[in-house]
């Protein structure tokens, strides 16, 4: 190795970093410039001790060494030969490097106080001409236990933030990644967002999940825009829903609620407390939407949700409207050859404009129904996730088989419809809220 020092340091100059980091691999708990330090340090001692036994050879090396070794080489330099043999840049960084960590640390602090984020990961870009000419000495000499200059600037950088300024390096789910750039010390920011898990409850109807833009303003309006309260505490830019299903826009969530996770985009503050984030949530649009939060979420949070709603069971409320009389016991012999029956359907028609048309079987797990009138009945349907609870009545033109108005013979319309029970797509069961 001492060799292989040798000549590199005879074919260019090197600072003590990017000697270092040539052998990164090598040991264990030191920094890339403690290992430069070192290196530099026995290489000149190793070849000052030949030059003092006499050999000229050793002492034509110790010359080209010792002035592209920086200030490690200076003093004995100017003691053997008498003149100062100036300030020879480092081959790779230009001798920038070990300034610029300290310098990109200190403007990420900066802009990480814009953005209250604590748990943090640091990236790295640097030039095309730095990372070629680090690669052309990896090259040349056939050099294998090394790092890159990426990986060394993305560990001190972070460095710096832990020990120094009391950040948290969290490559899981930090609160933001910084992006630091050398040689131009330019320092960004990618601001994750505030993601919030609970349940909503949608007393109105007529009200859609999402935000629904349209030329002269929203189609409906939204649970989204009722969370919109929540920006100006935590000055994001906007809110997305993540929810575990989602009910017609006509159709109110009540009982249970339904899981959802709130994600607030590119938050200015995100470490308040939950009590002060629902209430704020809670502004929007009382009486219509209510928002119960129960924590932060994940990421992976969100895509769980996603997969696992349509697997979940759900219970209905249905007001139905018959074309015709009918008697309690024809509505009761219908209600049971349902229970329990696989139903077929295909896409509904509502929705064939956005949908694929499939073929979906779903259960219903349970269903009561009571005659309010002679010609309207109200029933309490429970499902597997994915049934369409409006054709499950109407049959829409038999699409859907079996359905209560096939069984009786009868027309049928949902005319109203409440979702009174969301299962959670977790384990722990969430306290209800609201009434049915």
């Amino acid at each position: 190795m001492l060799e292989d020092v040798a000549r590199l340091l005879e074919e260019q100059p090197l600072c003590d970093r990017c000697l270092g980091r040539l052998y990164a691999r090598l040991g264990r708990g030191w920094s890339n410039k403690d290992r430069g330090r070192a290196l530099k340090m026995t290489v000149i001692m190793w070849l000052h001790r030949g030059a003092a036994e006499g050999s000229v050879e050793a002492k034509r090396r110790l010359k080209v060494v010792t002035a592209n070794a920086g200030e490690m080489g200076r003093e004995l330099y100017k003691h053997l030969y008498g003149e100062d043999p100036g300030e020879a840049l480092c081959s790779i960084c230009g001798s920038k490097l070990d300034k610029a960590i300290e310098e990109l640390a200190g403007e990420a602090v900066k802009v990480l106080r814009l953005y209250d984020a604590r748990r943090i990961v640091v990236g790295a870009r640097v030039s095309q001409d730095i990372l070629e000419a680090e690669d052309r000495v990896k090259a040349g000499h056939g050099l294998k236990y090394g790092e890159s200059i990426k990986a060394e600037i993305r560990r001190e950088v972070g460095k710096l933030l832990r020990d120094r300024h009391g950040y948290t390096i969290d490559f899981e789910e930090p609160d933001a990644m910084v992006i630091v750039s050398f040689p131009s010390l330019a320092v960004e920011i990618q601001n994750n967002s505030l993601l919030l898990r609970g349940r909503y409850w949608k007393r109105g109807r007529m009200i859609s999940q999402a935000y629904w833009p349209t030329p002269t303003g929203p189609k409906y309006y939204s649970i989204e825009q009722a969370a919109w309260s929540l920006l100006q505490l935590t000055g994001g830019e906007t809110i997305v829903l993540h929810a575990a299903g989602r009910e017609d826009v006509d159709a109110r969530m009540l009982g249970t609620g339904r899981p959802m996770i709130l994600e607030v985009k590119n938050p200015r503050r995100r470490y308040i407390s939950l009590k002060e984030l629902e209430e704020a949530a809670n502004r929007g649009a009382p009486g219509l939407v209510e928002f119960g939060l129960t924590g932060k979420a994940s990421r992976r949070d969100v895509q769980f949700y996603k997969e696992e709603a349509s697997g979940k069971s759900k219970i209905y409320k249905a007001l139905v409207l018959l074309e015709e009389p009918i008697d309690l016991e024809r509505l009761k012999a219908a209600v049971e050859t349902l229970k329990s029956a696989t139903i077929s359907q295909w896409t509904p028609r509502r929705v064939l404009h956005r949908r694929r048309n499939l073929l979906r079987r779903r259960k219903v797990l349970d269903m009561d129904c009571t005659l309010l009138h002679s010609s309207l009945a109200e029933c309490i349907i429970k499902t597997e996730g994915g049934l369409y609870v409006k054709e499950l009545i109407s049959g829409d033109g038999g699409r859907t088989s079996p359905s209560l108005s096939e069984i009786l013979g009868v027309g049928a319309t949902c005319i109203e419809l409440d979702v009174l029970g969301v299962e959670a797509p977790d384990i722990e069961l969430l306290e209800e809220r609201g009434s049915i």
